[in-house]
């Protein structure tokens, strides 16, 4: 009997010999810490992490290697532990190493009872988790370098699910800017902020979403466009926005947009002033000459011929410009042109082609007695009195009258109501002649004269 008791002990002695190797060899860190705090076993993992001797560890509570930050802490869930009521809890926390540096690690202790249930010890398990922290560390730097330069930049930077519908991954703070308010939580104002889109500029973004592949619709073409649309703000503001987005494959397999909205309403205004200066008058604004021309190229163009250009002049303006100042005549002009805005219909143009000469396109006219009546009706408005300052004029005009023909060019129709316009002042000034055939030959004829 007694040599199965020695061989019962001996057993035991072996097993608990084996798991004394396993807890020293161990990779991880483990202590066993009394209910006060007292380390009374560590294995060689632990030690080597902490940089403690077996026999430093014996006299320290586990108070004194926890940084001072993360005592308190550290302490409540101790303190349940003790208490009996939790049996485990995990703490990522900062100890102090015995030479002084600061070693993170992710702690998990759990309560080791006795036979009658009693909180006995604690055993921790600790493994060294600094150079993830380090990591996690240059990485949160790093993305508050970056968004902070985002939020710098003049744009709109937005991350989005590859959709229409869901709210905004990420978008700056600039949003705001766009919307015409301040938001409170940024992304969500991604379906609102496409409700601010006009109703007529919401085909140009569902083309793009086309042309990349995102919805059933469309075949991808391209992994990135730029579209230009206008949105109304909740301030009222008509802005245009440009956004220029891509569709960017993440590691994980998942598909998102990244993109960025700039707006880009100056530089649009400044397109359209650009484009006006281009075609129009500065002093009237009027159609200048290029335009003038090519708006009757263009009906010319399309197979129409129900029209006439009207071709003015003024009578007396050298008179004007001479005893008044250039400054009266500027404003005479400005306000025969305001005169001929007035008279026409929607659909008719009226140009300044240099100096005092103006010009009229009449769409959709039946004859030339049609023509002919514009022009005295014009020639009425426009002889009305007007004052200038201290002087009250009576300006006179006189106008060539030249219908759109199959065989016309917006050149040859210029030059016909041009004739007609000098035969008119060659009359006396002040009338209305319409073209004839016979003009365009008596200006050959003197032509081939002074060439002769």
């Amino acid at each position: 009997m007694g040599v199965l008791i020695d061989d019962a002990s001996a057993l035991v002695s072996q097993a608990r010999q084996r798991l004394d190797d396993v807890v020293e060899l161990a990779p991880i860190g483990i202590g066993v810490v009394t209910l006060d705090g007292r380390v009374v076993m560590s294995n060689d993992a632990l030690r080597r992490l902490l940089g403690y001797s077996r026999e430093a560890f014996a006299e320290m509570s586990f108070y004194d290697y926890t940084h001072p930050d993360d005592v308190e802490r550290n302490r409540e869930l101790f303190d349940e532990l003790v208490a009996g009521r939790s049996e485990r809890f995990e703490l990522e926390k900062r100890f102090l190493h015995a030479d002084g540096h600061v070693v993170w690690g992710q702690l998990t202790s759990s309560l080791l009872r006795d036979d009658q249930g009693r909180p006995q010890f604690v055993i921790g398990m600790l493994q060294d988790v600094t150079e993830t922290r380090r990591l996690q560390l240059e990485l949160e730097v790093a993305e508050q370098r970056y968004r902070t330069l985002v939020e710098q930049v003049p744009a709109v930077v937005y991350v989005a699910p590859p959709d229409l519908e869901s709210p905004w991954t990420y978008v700056s703070p600039r949003i705001e800017d766009l919307i015409g308010r301040p938001c409170v939580h940024h992304e969500a104002e991604r379906a609102h902020f496409r409700d601010l889109v006009l109703e007529e500029d919401r085909a140009t973004i569902r083309a793009a979403f086309e042309e990349l592949g995102l919805t059933g619709d469309g075949e991808r073409v391209s992994d990135a466009t730029s579209i230009t649309f206008r949105i109304r703000g909740d301030d009222g503001v008509l802005r245009w926005v440009r956004d220029d987005f891509g569709i960017v494959h993440r590691a994980d397999g998942r598909v998102e947009l990244r993109g960025v909205f700039l707006d880009v309403t100056r530089e649009k205004q400044l397109e359209s002033e650009l484009e006006h200066l281009a075609f129009h008058d500065p002093l009237t604004h009027l159609a200048n000459l290029r335009r003038f021309r090519d708006a009757v190229g263009e009906w010319l163009d399309g197979g129409a011929t129900d029209a006439a250009v009207l071709y003015l002049d003024l009578d007396g303006f050298k008179d004007v410009n001479d005893q008044l100042g250039h400054a009266a005549g500027d404003q005479l002009l400005q306000t025969v042109a305001k005169r001929l805005r007035g008279a026409l219909r929607a659909h008719d143009l009226a140009g300044r082609l240099g100096g005092d000469e103006f010009a009229v396109l009449l769409r959709e006219v039946a004859d030339q007695d049609e023509a002919t009546a514009v022009a005295q009706r014009l020639c009425e408005l426009i002889t009305a009195p007007l004052v200038l300052g201290a002087h009250r004029l009576e300006i006179g005009v006189s106008i060539g009258v030249a219908m759109l023909g199959s065989e016309s060019t917006a050149d040859s129709v210029l030059r016909d109501a041009d004739l007609a316009m000098y035969r008119a002042k060659d009359r006396g000034k002040g009338g209305i002649v319409a073209f004839e055939p016979s003009l365009l030959e008596a200006s050959r004829r003197r032509l081939a004269r002074a060439t002769g």
